[in-house]
Protein backbone atom coordinates (compact mmCIF):
# COMPACT_ATOMS: atom_id res chain seq x y z
CA UNK A 1 0.00 0.00 0.00
CA UNK A 2 1.41 3.34 -0.98
CA UNK A 3 1.99 6.11 1.56
CA UNK A 4 -0.70 8.36 0.05
CA UNK A 5 -3.22 5.60 0.88
CA UNK A 6 -2.68 5.99 4.62
CA UNK A 7 -6.02 5.10 6.23
CA UNK A 8 -7.15 7.16 9.22
CA UNK A 9 -10.41 6.62 11.04
CA UNK A 10 -12.05 9.47 12.92
CA UNK A 11 -14.78 8.19 15.24
CA UNK A 12 -17.28 10.51 16.94
CA UNK A 13 -18.34 9.14 20.33
CA UNK A 14 -21.52 11.21 20.48
CA UNK A 15 -23.02 10.41 17.09
CA UNK A 16 -21.30 7.02 16.63
CA UNK A 17 -20.44 8.03 13.06
CA UNK A 18 -17.11 7.40 11.40
CA UNK A 19 -15.06 9.29 8.85
CA UNK A 20 -12.38 7.45 6.89
CA UNK A 21 -9.53 9.47 5.42
CA UNK A 22 -7.58 7.91 2.59
CA UNK A 23 -4.92 10.15 1.12
CA UNK A 24 -6.57 13.46 0.28
CA UNK A 25 -10.12 12.05 0.28
CA UNK A 26 -12.59 11.69 3.15
CA UNK A 27 -15.47 9.21 3.26
CA UNK A 28 -18.30 9.17 5.78
CA UNK A 29 -19.15 5.56 6.52
CA UNK A 30 -22.86 4.87 5.93
CA UNK A 31 -23.84 3.41 9.32
CA UNK A 32 -23.59 4.21 13.02
CA UNK A 33 -21.30 2.00 15.08
CA UNK A 34 -21.57 1.29 18.82
CA UNK A 35 -17.77 1.19 19.31
CA UNK A 36 -14.71 2.50 17.53
CA UNK A 37 -13.51 -1.08 17.09
CA UNK A 38 -16.63 -1.93 15.08
CA UNK A 39 -16.13 1.24 13.06
CA UNK A 40 -12.55 0.16 12.38
CA UNK A 41 -13.72 -3.20 11.03
CA UNK A 42 -16.28 -1.44 8.82
CA UNK A 43 -13.59 0.98 7.60
CA UNK A 44 -11.31 -1.90 6.66
CA UNK A 45 -14.10 -3.59 4.69
CA UNK A 46 -15.05 -0.28 3.03
CA UNK A 47 -11.46 0.40 1.97
CA UNK A 48 -10.98 -3.19 0.84
CA UNK A 49 -14.13 -3.43 -1.27
CA UNK A 50 -15.28 0.08 -2.20
CA UNK A 51 -11.94 1.84 -2.52
CA UNK A 52 -10.38 -1.16 -4.28
CA UNK A 53 -7.45 -1.70 -1.93
CA UNK A 54 -7.80 -5.45 -2.41
CA UNK A 55 -6.22 -4.95 -5.83
CA UNK A 56 -3.65 -2.33 -4.79
CA UNK A 57 -2.47 -3.51 -1.35
CA UNK A 58 -0.52 -6.57 -2.40
CA UNK A 59 0.90 -7.24 1.07
CA UNK A 60 -2.61 -7.65 2.49
CA UNK A 61 -4.55 -10.85 1.84
CA UNK A 62 -7.83 -9.80 3.47
CA UNK A 63 -9.59 -6.67 4.72
CA UNK A 64 -8.54 -7.22 8.34
CA UNK A 65 -4.87 -6.93 7.28
CA UNK A 66 -5.29 -3.28 6.26
CA UNK A 67 -3.72 -0.89 8.76
CA UNK A 68 -6.24 1.73 9.89
CA UNK A 69 -5.05 4.40 12.29
CA UNK A 70 -7.63 5.34 14.91
CA UNK A 71 -7.96 9.05 15.72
Amino acid sequence: MQSEENLQLHFDLLSHRALLSCGSHDYVLPDCYPTKEMAQIAAQKFAWETLGLKDRARECTQASDLPVWLR
